[in-house]
């Protein structure tokens, strides 16, 4: 049986990962950091390519003829799934064979500010008072440097995370990996005013940090996730498996 690509680092990854292991489906799950690739499941059915790829390195994996390719990046991830789709696009792999997975959408928080991106978030920002928390990738810490001396921010545990907040003026930073709950979200936002984050869903733990900023009475803004196509994990996985069979 021909195996599956799997593009992942994400809870959608991770249960893809899994229901291959369960079916006894070969897989290349690809991942960027070595935490990614410590929540992957062990198994002879998982081999795992840890470190971001380029079109070029994508194109050469289409080459093992995978029966699907299942891109399971984060939503706000929209320049790895661009690369997917051009090498996609540029190997001539069939992309009936691809399956981009999205997540339910959250519901309207009537309450809270949306912006577009991280700049407009920024720009908000310079109109407001109190203390921030950024629960935010480092991606986007440069963007938020100008109101280090009133943030404290939360980024996933490494070293290189760690050191891009302190290169841009931040020494209130929490390491951790979420999804959090509403409990740790409430014991870390404790003396913030602001929560600015991503609608990650409820995969990404998104209403247990909008629950705890409600309780403490903060202003919340947030990044609208991209518009998304493509399957929910149920109806992929189905697909998936006519594929195969």
């Amino acid at each position: 049986m021909k195996k599956l690509l799997v593009f992942g680092g994400t809870t959608e990854g991770r249960m893809i990962a899994a229901r291959c292991v369960s079916s006894k489906i070969y897989a290349d799950v690809c991942v960027t950091t070595d935490y990614g690739s410590d929540l992957l499941p062990e198994s002879t059915y998982i081999r795992k390519l840890i470190g971001k790829k380029s079109i070029s390195e994508i194109c050469a994996l289409l080459k093992n003829g995978y029966s699907a390719v299942v891109d399971a990046t984060h939503p706000y991830a929209e320049n790895v799934t661009a690369n997917i789709k051009a090498a996609i696009a540029q190997s001539g792999y069939s992309e009936r064979r691809y399956f981009r997975i999205k997540r339910e959408p959250s519901p309207v928080d009537k309450s809270a500010v949306y912006v577009d991106n991280a700049k407009q978030a920024a720009d908000y920002l310079k109109n407001t008072e109190g203390r921030i928390f950024i629960a935010m990738g480092s991606k986007e810490v440069p963007l938020f440097s100008c109101f280090a001396d009133r943030s404290r921010i939360r980024v996933y545990s490494s070293p290189e995370n760690a050191r891009i907040c302190r290169d841009h003026g931040f020494t209130d930073i929490i390491s951790g990996n979420g999804p959090f709950s509403e409990y740790e979200n409430t014991r870390d936002f404790e003396g913030c005013d602001i929560l600015v984050t991503k609608d990650s869903g409820k995969e990404g733990g998104f209403s247990e940090k909008i629950s705890a900023a409600h309780k403490l009475g903060m202003k919340i803004i947030i990044i609208k996730r991209p518009s998304e196509e493509g399957y929910y994990i149920n109806k992929a996985w189905g697909l998936i498996m006519l594929l195969r069979s």
